[in-house]
């Protein structure tokens, strides 16, 4: 081994260790742009997290399914007195109209 193979070395050495910065300097970056997509992924979570509770249960729907249903069944009700109401005062109007 000769003084020109050892500087040979040493110039492969230091672009090894280049090499090796370069490397390492990515993956930092990579690790960096995964905790911010981390701390952005967390902050939505907690935008979601604040928006759902203020949701009504699957308890709540279902009790004003039960309610809305029972309102219909009433105002179906309401809708036939009205409708018996309407003829009823069709009848009298045409005796009125023809008694005067």
């Amino acid at each position: 081994m000769n003084f020109t193979e050892l500087t040979f070395d040493w110039q492969f050495l230091q672009w090894a260790m280049i090499t090796v910065l370069g490397i390492y300097t990515w993956l930092i970056g990579r690790q960096s742009a995964s905790q911010k997509e981390l701390l952005d992924l967390r902050l939505r979570v907690t935008q979601l997290e604040e928006t759902v509770k203020y949701l009504p249960t699957q308890h709540q729907i279902t009790q004003l399914i039960e309610k809305l249903s029972r309102n219909e069944a009433v105002l179906g009700g309401v809708s036939e007195r009205i409708s018996g109401l309407s003829r009823q005062l069709d009848n009298i109007n045409q005796f009125l109209l023809k008694n005067k």
